[in-house]
């Protein structure tokens, strides 16, 4: 584990706890002091999201612990079932009762005759995983136990990984139901997890598409694929290339019908601003762009930066996970983005709130990825993705001063 000024990764638990948290009518119980779930309510503000799910802690002493009773859990389900009357109780353990082995799930098995409310037990939680594994777990668990099959399809569409420990996403799904709207006519069913509910969730096998926004929804996506015969597409769409590559896998995949007429207005637009970007760079000594964040934003925006015709001179992940190309570099920890910063001079650095908050020398700044300190989004209508997206990304480099 490196060392850490600002902020170490999120672990696996966290993860679960952003995913579910963002859900109406939810209950999730957590197995452990009253202190961590304290802490994770505290940080759902930090990254700009909104706790509509009910948390609760059990609270845990020493001889919770030396003995390993159960006790204050199986009253807490039984509490909460009575009183809330939730239709789901998702049932985790915390990182101190992870570590000594709570088993979670044969609890909710003993109790599940006792009590109303279908309890899920997440087995996942400790300190072993980062928060993207927890996020992958959590929208499996989703569609494994909450969406109920149906026999009648819409022609609308699932919005899957839109989640709120993603540094934009409210202003990011906007721009994907806006474009789904004008470009397709269809409208969207439910969006997996930011703001949704329970109800919700139940109808997303009603939906005849899923769009798949972040790799962690994929599981949750060939599940559905396979219980309820919906595909789905897999794509960030940061500049005009991928978002054109977005619109055309839909088209080719759902035999869509585009409105030509919109589709033409909107790449007319940013061609224009893509040709001015052209004369910008004769003007521009230093190309250098640094990229800081989760893994699909990275990758997005790094073949975003490639196309404008700038240098991507460092590409990190800041979690853990697998990539395909050299050109990306998994956390590496904090000390080595210090020195990385120290000795470069950037054009642009896109990062998170921690590493824009290091010393660094460059002419323009964007947050892109959370963790997140000191910005604050409210205004849905300012995304990444899309059309909208691209052009606002141009605005703030054509920006730049020479």
């Amino acid at each position: 584990m490196s060392i850490s000024k600002y902020f170490p990764v999120a672990s696996d638990r966290m993860g679960i706890i952003w995913t579910l948290s963002s859900i109406k009518d939810l209950c999730i119980i957590e197995f452990g002091p009253a202190g961590t779930t304290h802490y994770s309510v505290e940080s759902i503000g930090q990254i700009n999201g909104e706790d509509l799910a009910t948390i609760y802690s059990t609270g845990m002493d020493e001889s919770d612990i030396t003995f390993g009773t159960y006790e204050r859990l199986e009253q807490s389900i039984k509490e909460v079932d009575i009183n809330k009357k939730p239709k789901y109780i998702f049932v985790m353990a915390s990182s101190v009762s992870s570590i000594i082995g709570a088993d979670v799930k044969s609890v909710c098995r003993e109790l599940q005759g006792e009590v109303n409310a279908k309890l899920i037990p997440i087995t996942t939680g400790g300190l072993k995983y980062d928060y993207n594994v927890g996020v992958e777990e959590a929208l499996e668990l989703i569609v494994k136990n909450i969406v109920k099959s149906c026999d009648k399809k819409e022609d609308s569409y699932n919005i899957i990984g839109s989640n709120i420990d993603e540094y934009n996403f409210l202003s990011d799904s906007e721009e994907i139901k806006r474009m789904m709207k004008s470009v397709f006519n269809k409208d969207l069913n439910t969006t997996f997890t930011s703001y949704t509910s329970v109800d919700e969730l139940e109808g997303a096998a009603r939906a005849s598409l899923n769009i798949v926004i972040r790799k962690e929804g994929l599981k949750a996506a060939e599940y559905m694929k396979k219980k309820f015969n919906i595909p789905y597409v897999y794509r960030k769409p940061i500049g005009l290339t991928q978002t054109m590559k977005f619109i055309d896998e839909i088209k080719e995949l759902m035999n869509y019908e585009v409105n030509e007429e919109v589709l033409h207005k909107e790449i007319t637009l940013l061609k224009k601003y893509l040709f001015r970007m052209r004369f910008k760079l004769r003007n521009l000594d230093n190309k250098k762009v640094g990229i800081f964040g989760d893994y699909d934003t990275v990758h997005s925006m790094k073949s975003f930066i490639e196309e404008l015709g700038l240098c991507v001179d460092r590409a990190e992940i800041l979690h853990g996970c697998k990539v395909e190309s050299e050109d990306i570099i998994v956390d590496l920890g904090e000390p080595s983005r210090f020195k990385y910063l120290k000795s470069n001079e950037l054009l642009i650095l896109m990062a998170d709130g921690a590493t824009l908050d290091m010393f660094h020398r460059s002419k323009l700044d964007m947050q892109i990825s959370n963790p997140n300190i000191n910005a604050l989004n409210i205004y849905p209508y300012t995304p990444c993705v899309g059309f909208r997206g691209c052009l606002l990304l141009l605005e703030r480099i054509l920006g730049i001063r020479n």
